[in-house]
């Protein structure tokens, strides 16, 4: 029997730890291992896969085909050019040096630029943005590796500068930066396309597979109420006064009565929307909606609008003009000229500061502010516009002794172009205070309308027979006071001048020597297809609104007559739809009836059918003001001459009278008058009792009686 002796025993358990020792330390390493594979699959999984994605995923963007912008005519105001833009694979590049100055020798530009963006550590990067043909084509003929061409669109603008502060541009990644390009971005610009590539081991492309691809959606269109016809009218006429006139700005905006529509909004100085980097940024702003002036004897309209909604007087009032120097307490108001004895009506044709001081008074300050508030002064009109501007008008408990005479006659108040042009249309429509609209409609992708705008109107301002009686007394204006040269010889006109003294920043009272012209009118006066602004900022001189803005609405509405703007004027399309029973703006009138029924001053549920009527014909004719009673109840009374127009429908008889009787008569028809010689009409086309539609031309010839 064999018996271990103890030097067997020790061998045992040293073979015995060492086993052990070596299970443990196998056990630590595969725990070792466990434990990383949980650190990298598990908790530093998102980490790493995003960096990854980073070295292997080169992801590019493409812009959508973004949506055209359209005048109310379909005029296509934007276009977008397909242009190659050019980018860099950086790690397919080995001599980044070699391939800047091949870079350089086709793009003109800098070797040493070039090569920095080459050396960066990305994996993809823009090289030029947008580049011409002819530079595109050269270096395409390098064949430079890592240099890659990715077609994008590039927004141009056929008409340059027209129209420019109301489309406004975008920039090189088309998003928009002022304008209706900025304010209707998010629906022009539609979702954005993204291409991937993936970069193998040798940094080589692979197309992504079709699952990681996106397509872009086009963005919509939109139509304007611009017409651009009257819009380029607008600029040359602007632009041809301001030169004139060595004037500091100017503004012209043409507005729709009936449908707040703006049809033409221009600006002087300009802007080429293609390049608005070559322009000073003050030329960028639209002082139509930014800027607030003063407006001086434009805004006595509204004060008389208050004095005979209120009862304060009436169109057999009398004012004494104290021969152009009133004293108002402890202050003066001067006129331009000395007057004696004036009544109401005169007081506004002859613009007597002094006279519209004292109706100021007697309206009293809160009646005259709350009209001039429901005018629409001192609030946003929510024209669709970006930076439009309040304006001022200061709260009643915020005047002096002296603010009710000053303000009454266009001063301590400042208005935007758009809120007067606005408020002037509410006289042209029978007292309806419309809110302005610069987008018509809006397009799919697929042309067509996925929301259409409609005609709003914001409140009842005046009652029509007051605003007819205004309108009566601003054609006088027109023919016989400070607004004769405003008056074309095709039709007759209303409106108002303005010559206000212009408040600089800084200075108390008014900088001497400085002017804001302007002029507002209508045509016809009878019943307005247009109104239109006219405003000229620090004319050289005296800057008389009737000498140098008024005859810029002369021209503007004889070349509108006499081209393809006659149906905007004479509005034959409202006139024909009216005539058919299906008033065109019915609906935005009965929209609004339902809200301004609770107005305290409306009080009636018949109410709503005033303003259907209001917005569908002109409650009083102009050959009717003249007879207004003490109480503003209009008396009808025939054209001058005592001719009765007789059948709307048939040609009535001019012969033997005067220009002017003739000129009104048929004008009240809707007629368009062309003549030749002065006197007396001698002959006449159409001939008496030919048929006759609004719009239509008539032709006389004239001679001596």
């Amino acid at each position: 029997m064999h018996i271990p002796t103890a030097r067997n025993t020790t061998t045992g358990h040293v073979h015995s730890k060492r086993f052990s020792a070596a299970l443990l330390v196998g056990l630590g390493v595969w725990a070792f291992i466990l434990l990383r594979l949980i650190l990298i699959q598990v908790v530093h999984a998102p980490r790493l896969a995003g960096l990854a994605e980073r070295q292997q995923v080169v992801e590019v963007k493409l812009a959508p085909e973004r949506g055209q912008i359209y005048d109310r005519n379909m005029v296509c105001l934007t276009d977008n050019l397909t242009v190659s833009s050019i980018c860099a694979y950086p790690g397919e590049i080995k001599s980044p040096r070699t391939v800047a100055r091949g870079l350089a020798r086709a793009l003109g530009g800098s070797a040493a630029s070039y090569e920095a963006r080459l050396r960066k550590k990305t994996s993809f990067v823009w090289i030029e943005r947008q580049v011409e043909p002819a530079r595109a084509e050269a270096l395409a003929a390098l064949d430079l590796p890592g240099i890659e061409f990715l077609a994008e669109t590039k927004r141009v603008y056929p008409f340059g500068r027209g129209a420019c502060h109301v489309i406004g541009y975008t920039d090189i990644d088309g998003r928009g930066i002022s304008g209706m390009e900025s304010r209707m971005d998010d629906l022009l610009t539609g979702s954005e396309a993204t291409v991937y590539y993936y970069m193998d081991s040798r940094r080589q492309r692979t197309p992504a597979p079709a699952s990681t691809r996106t397509t872009p959606d086009d963005g919509m269109s939109v139509v304007l109420t611009i017409d651009m016809n009257l819009q380029a009218i607008a600029e040359v006429e602007l632009e041809r006064t301001v030169r004139e006139y060595g004037a500091k700005s100017g503004i012209v905006v043409v507005q729709d009565p009936w449908t707040g529509d703006i049809l033409a909004m221009a600006n002087w100085p300009s802007f080429d929307c293609n390049r608005p980097d070559r322009f000073a940024e003050e030329n960028w702003r639209n002082r139509a909606v930014t800027d607030q002036f003063e407006p001086g004897s434009t805004f006595k309209v509204f004060t008389a609008c208050a004095a005979l909604a209120t009862g304060a007087a009436d169109l057999t009032s009398v004012y004494y003009a104290f021969q152009g120097k009133g004293r108002f307490g402890s202050f003066t108001i001067r006129d331009v000229k000395p007057h004696g004895w004036m009544d109401f009506e005169t007081a506004l044709v002859k613009s007597s500061n002094v006279c519209f001081a004292q109706i100021a008074g007697e309206v009293g300050e809160n009646p005259l502010y709350s009209y001039a508030r429901d005018f629409g002064f001192g609030c946003l009109t929510a024209v669709n516009l970006p930076g439009e501007v309040r304006g001022t008008l200061r709260e009643p408990t915020e005047w002096s002794s002296r603010s009710v005479h000053t303000i009454g006659i266009g001063q301590e108040v400042a208005v935007t172009a758009i809120q007067l042009v606005t408020a002037y249309s509410a006289i042209a429509n029978g007292g309806f205070l419309m809110e302005p609209r610069i987008v018509k409609a809006v397009l799919d992708d697929d042309g067509r309308v996925a929301e259409e705008a409609r005609p709003c109107v914001v409140r009842s301002v005046v009652d029509p027979e007051v605003a007819a009686a205004v309108r009566g007394i601003m054609f006088e204006v027109t023919e016989r006071g400070t607004g004769m040269k405003a008056s074309p010889s095709e039709v007759t006109v209303a409106g108002k001048t303005g010559t206000a003294q212009k408040v600089v920043p800084g200075i108390r009272g008014y900088a001497p020597g400085k002017w804001v012209s302007s002029f507002v009118g209508f045509a016809p006066a009878e019943e307005a297809g247009i109104v239109c602004l006219v405003l000229l900022d620090e004319p050289s001189g005296r800057g008389l609104g009737g000498q140098v803005a008024a005859p810029v609405f002369r021209r503007i509405v004889e070349q509108l007559i006499r081209g393809s703007g006659h149906d905007l004027v004479f509005g034959r399309q409202r006139l024909q739809r009216r005539a058919n029973g299906d008033p065109l703006y019915c609906d935005a009138a009965l929209n609004a009836a339902s809200d301004m029924s609770a107005s305290s001053d409306l009080g009636s549920e018949d109410r709503g059918f005033g303003i259907r009527e209001s917005l569908i014909t002109l409650a009083v004719p102009l050959q009717n003001l003249a007879g207004a009673s003490e109480n503003m109840t209009a008396t009808i009374r025939p054209a001058s001459g005592g001719v009765d127009a007789g059948d709307p429908a048939r040609m009535p008889e001019l012969r033997g009278m005067s220009v002017r009787a003739a000129r009104r008569l048929a004008s009240s028809l809707g007629l368009a008058v062309a003549f030749e010689g002065n006197g007396l009409v001698q002959t006449q086309s159409p001939r008496p009792g030919s048929g006759i539609e609004p719009g239509d031309r008539v032709f006389l010839t004239c001679a001596p009686g």
